[in-house]
């Protein structure tokens, strides 16, 4: 699994190329920063998320505890994304 997610370490400049293309020159400063403010954002809240969805999935008392509900979370958030990207990224006639 290191080699595969090893390569997610190229996310961040492709996304940044991609996003890059549709602000002006005197705009990139602001698109840094703001994707730099959704990323703190995200690795603040993240973590406590997915650790409050997992706890109340195996709770106490339950029958057929759902221990994979954060990895189900975290696959229909990746979904959402591609999604928004594909709609960002398309051409327009």
């Amino acid at each position: 699994g290191i080699p595969l997610l090893a390569l997610w370490g190229l996310e961040s400049p492709a996304s940044m190329a991609l996003m890059s293309r549709h602000v002006g020159a005197s705009e990139q400063g602001r698109l840094q920063g703001a994707n730099a403010s959704v990323t703190g954002i995200a690795t603040l809240f993240g973590p406590g998320l997915f650790t409050q969805i997992f706890a109340v999935a195996i709770g106490g008392g339950r029958e057929g505890a759902l221990a994979g509900a954060p990895f189900m979370l975290a696959a229909l958030l990746i979904a959402a994304a591609g999604v928004l990207a594909w709609y960002a990224t398309r051409k327009r006639f």
